[in-house]
């Protein structure tokens, strides 16, 4: 039951995350990546509904499912927004706050549904992801994400890394003129 209730939100969090947007548009990781995304989504529902989590758990998984699915490493702190914001979300449904819920999510921006689609094995998880307590990769990001609409609306830019690690790109939040 919270799953199924629980599993829209990530839906809509995730289809405001301009870095998986970005890294699904171009390409990133192996083919598939609108469904490797999609199988995300349900990964990311079933991990926070099964676990006790914190934010910094929870970052650490979606850097890693950025990491090792889309080949993409977040210098801009979203994952740690990302992370909170599916927590805040997640102790309001289960507290029973519907209406504060509803008016939050109701508060985000209109974007295009493209991760929306059903799967149909909720218990399957991304392509090849590996283990969520791995070490691999750490978070150094201590903000509060309590808005993330500053974050989906934030000029977000793809760059290549050095040539030395070909195919991966780096999310970086560009500097206002």
């Amino acid at each position: 039951m919270l799953f199924d209730d629980f599993k829209p939100i990530v839906d809509i969090v995730l289809n405001n995350w301009t870095a998986l947007q970005l890294a699904v548009e171009h390409g990133m990781g192996a083919p598939g990546g609108k469904q490797t995304a999609q199988l995300m989504s349900v990964y990311v529902t079933r991990f926070c509904v099964e676990n006790i989590l914190d934010a910094d758990e929870l970052t650490e998984v979606l850097e890693d499912l950025m990491d090792e699915e889309f080949e993409t490493a977040c210098h801009d702190n979203s994952p740690r927004e990302v992370a909170v914001l599916l927590l805040s979300f997640l102790n309001l449904l289960k507290d029973g706050h519907h209406e504060e819920l509803r008016n939050r999510i109701e508060a985000m921006p209109k974007c295009q549904k493209w991760l929306s689609a059903p799967i149909p094995d909720k218990s399957a998880p991304p392509q090849s992801h590996g283990n969520p307590d791995d070490d691999t990769t750490s978070s150094s990001g201590e903000d509060d994400a309590s808005n993330m609409n500053d974050t989906s609306n934030s000029n977000i830019a793809a760059e290549p890394m050095d040539e030395d690690e070909p195919g991966w790109t780096v999310v970086r939040t560009r500097t206002k003129k």
